[in-house]
């Protein structure tokens, strides 16, 4: 079905989704973004039936992206590997809607209330507490096995991009972009697909994430030296992308790992959200010349990236001329952090 609204070409599973927002939105949001980053952002809104919907939009400029919008749209990619998902019985956002105008496109889901992100749940609560963890544990790897007997691969499988509902324990696949299905799975695939136990590691020792795989049945080969291949491998990437990495995300103030306050930059919760900080009575500070802090400072980040457990995490970096002072926060706490 084709839907025209203010120069927008909507293709929705039923019309009244797009009630009456849709006829009021240009290449901008309708609603105060929930999330932006560069051309994206998540607004949400409701239909005409007062259910909640999130919209995310996508908004390039130029000649060439608006003919590359008009052949190939993300936002119906995303709509039909929603589908996909769907038809293949694997829990996800309930896909309603794409569109496309010049070099813009949209695509509309049912908002999941009573959801957090599966990435904070697990840094919050699920590693702390062993009923959650195992619940946590057995929600993964069941996503794992389904793609994997679906012949399903996906180029960016995280828990962040997964919505857990702690009162039931369903989970939710989002942002479902690039989800596809092939005749098989090779290694690079299975990899993809399990890339998610590696931040885990930091909490749960490899012994367990390798029996759990064993027993799930999910690979045709031998887990130990898969898992030991995927672990060497994502040292390999961190390593080849840590010079740009640590430039343009890192040491800019303006990324997911942490802000700029003032003279101060301050880190991230392991889910890339800012947090409120612990008290800085509780934290140790160390004042260095610049160098030698900033290389603290980045070595933290360097072996997060790793999943390495840190005896003491840098919070706070605080830049006073020549000197600086790091505020570090001890690894026998429990924390956001590490």
């Amino acid at each position: 079905m084709r839907v025209v609204r203010n120069g927008w070409e909507w293709f929705p599973d039923d019309p009244s989704v797009l009630e009456p927002w849709a006829g009021k939105m240009g290449e901008e949001p309708v609603a105060e973004p929930l999330k932006r980053n560069g051309v994206r952002s998540v607004f949400r809104t409701e239909d005409s039936a007062g259910r909640s919907c999130f919209v995310k939009l996508e908004s390039k400029r130029g000649l060439i992206n608006r003919i590359r919008n008009r052949f190939f749209s993300k936002a119906e990619s995303e709509y039909a590997s929603g589908h996909l998902l769907s038809a293949c019985g694997i829990p996800c956002a309930d896909y309603l809607a794409w569109g496309r105008r010049g070099g813009a496109s949209a695509v509309v889901s049912r908002a999941l209330d009573g959801c957090v992100s599966a990435l904070e749940y697990w840094y919050r609560t699920a590693r702390y507490e062993e009923r959650e963890k195992q619940r946590w544990l057995n929600l993964f790897f069941d996503f794992s096995f389904r793609f994997c007997k679906n012949n399903l691969c996906h180029p960016d499988f995280h828990a962040g991009n997964v919505l857990l509902r702690p009162e039931t324990g369903e989970g939710f696949m989002v942002d479902a972009y690039g989800i596809r299905r092939k005749s098989s799975l090779d290694d690079q695939d299975l990899r993809g697909l399990l890339h998610w136990l590696l931040p885990l590691r930091m909490d749960v020792p490899d012994r367990e994430l390798l029996e759990r795989l064993e027993r799930r049945g999910i690979l045709r080969r031998d887990a130990g030296t898969f898992f030991r291949e995927l672990v060497r491998l994502e040292k390999v990437r961190v390593e080849h992308d840590w010079k740009k990495r640590r430039r343009k995300q890192i040491l800019s103030g303006h990324s997911k790992f942490s802000h700029t306050e003032g003279n101060r930059e301050i880190r991230h919760t392991l889910w890339f959200e800012p947090s409120p900080l612990p008290e800085e009575s509780q934290l140790t500070v160390r004042e260095m010349d610049t160098d030698a802090a900033e290389t603290v400072w980045l070595d933290s980040f360097y072996r997060q990236l790793l999943a390495e457990k840190l005896e003491e995490v840098p919070l706070i970096f605080e830049r006073n001329g020549a000197r600086t002072r790091l505020f570090l926060l001890s690894g026998n706490k429990k924390s956001y952090f590490f």
